[in-house]
């Protein structure tokens, strides 16, 4: 093998190598894209068929942990649900909100260190009641733990007004 040889080959490699690290997507962008994943599975359709309604909703109980701690004071909720219990509350919650846009704006990550995440993001609702159009928003502190390669949710608490 000619001193050329080696260095084409050597070439292709370094540019593979190079290739496959920025191409690799980064863990922020894993966790923003699970963020994306919910709301969209927690978004609802007018007339969503029951089937597509049981699958999204099963899916977004799947981008969270085993159990998954919620905190929510303003309805004094805090305790630590497990799958079946998501995928219940979300259920209960898109039938409510039928027409109800899900949108995670404004995240920022306030610590990201090996297999954990800590991330700040605004939940904006955006859908219909009988009187008319609302939007709601809501500030989240959001923790994701990285398990067997994934992302997951592992706590959400909304942040009440006053505490901020």
């Amino acid at each position: 093998m000619s001193k050329q040889q080696l260095y084409i080959i050597c070439g292709i490699i370094l540019v593979a190598v190079v290739a496959v690290i920025l191409l690799r997507p980064s863990d922020e962008k894993k966790i923003l894209k699970n963020l994306e994943k919910m709301a969209e599975y927690c978004t609802t359709e007018a007339q969503e068929p029951g089937l597509t309604t049981l699958q999204k909703t099963s899916l977004a109980a799947k981008l969270c942990t085993d159990p998954c701690k919620v905190q929510v004071e303003s309805f004094d909720v805090d305790r630590e649900f497990n799958r079946k219990e998501i995928t219940n509350h979300i259920m209960m919650m898109k039938k409510r909100l039928v027409g109800t846009t899900f949108i995670f704006q404004d995240t920022e990550f306030t610590s990201l260190s090996g297999n954990s995440a800590e991330l700040t993001t605004t939940l904006r609702l955006n859908g219909k009641t009988v009187d008319g159009r609302f939007t709601d928003a809501y500030e989240l502190q959001i923790t994701a733990v990285k398990k067997e390669g994934d992302w997951l949710f592992s706590s959400f608490t909304v942040v009440e007004f006053m505490e901020r």
